[in-house]
């Protein structure tokens, strides 16, 4: 459900009811919007300042911080999803004319923000074959399952599970 206010902010809300085959996990749950490359300045209140995850989060302090694009980005050695932002309360995004927005949720939330398309991420086998896309990728992620990074699969307190839940998002123009 979307609410759209006269002051341009917009209120989401999210309900999810899996059904059908699903996976025994989902990567993650919540939104991607693309924005324009414009907004390359980033300032958050939540984990930081290198990226953080929920099971690879313990280092990354809860503070204020700021970043762009550029700076987001993690070279692995194979192309994937980086970059994202635990226990975050609030997200501002502008441009360099200090327009932009404010995202905050009623919980704590994940966010990345990417140079490249995910279709683009997903795809590439090496660096070399990522191409910046014309928009910006921002995620606004309630959930997202862990990394691992061992010879088992995430801890299952560390995993999104398909299953009934509901969200809300606040999205303010300034």
């Amino acid at each position: 459900q979307y609410t759209f206010y006269s002051d341009g902010t917009i209120e989401l809300e999210l309900e999810v009811n899996p059904h059908g085959d699903m996976p025994d996990m989902l990567p993650k749950l919540g939104w991607q919007f693309q924005i324009p490359r414009s907004f390359s300045d980033i300032q958050w209140y939540g984990r930081g300042p290198f990226e953080t995850y929920p099971d690879r989060k313990s280092g990354a302090k809860i503070g204020l911080y700021k970043s762009n694009p550029d700076m987001e980005y993690v070279p692995y050695i194979i192309p994937q999803e980086y970059g994202n932002h635990s226990d975050t309360r609030w997200l501002r995004i502008q441009d360099k004319e200090k327009s932009g927005l404010r995202i905050e949720c009623e919980d704590n939330f994940n966010f990345s923000v990417h140079k490249y398309s995910t279709e683009n991420l997903s795809r590439a086998i090496y660096t070399y074959q990522l191409k910046e896309a014309d928009n910006l990728t921002l995620n606004i992620d309630f959930e997202v399952s862990g990394v691992g990074g061992t010879a088992i699969r995430q801890l299952q307190k560390y995993r999104v599970m398909p299953e009934q839940k509901k969200y809300s998002l606040k999205i303010q123009p300034f």
